[in-house]
């Protein structure tokens, strides 16, 4: 089973609640998703998200690691431990605290 970690940016109106600049210079929200992909074909089935304000560093270890812990939860036991699971993540999740 694969995991996939993702930051989506989401632009909304400025006075709407947690909205902040973004890097793209617009304003909006930055939430951490998670999706499961299952088998070949993929799915692409979302399990866990963390909602976040737009002007988040993309390269937070914490929030990686918070929204890890909430998609394995989601999981079968069988598929949290070991092999069975692949964790990907683009270059914002590189850091040495979140691969630890």
């Amino acid at each position: 089973m694969t995991v996939d970690l993702d930051g989506v940016l989401v632009i909304a109106h400025s006075d709407n609640e947690d909205v902040a600049a973004t890097w793209k210079k617009t304003f909006g929200h930055h939430p951490l998703m998670t999706f499961v992909n299952h088998g070949t074909r993929g799915s692409g089935e979302l399990v866990a998200g963390l909602l976040r304000p737009g002007n988040t560093d993309r390269n937070t270890a914490a929030d990686h690691i918070t929204t890890t812990q909430l998609a394995l939860a989601q999981l079968p036991k069988s598929c949290r431990r070991g092999r069975r699971t692949l964790i990907r993540t683009d270059s914002a999740g590189n850091t040495h605290e979140f691969v630890a």
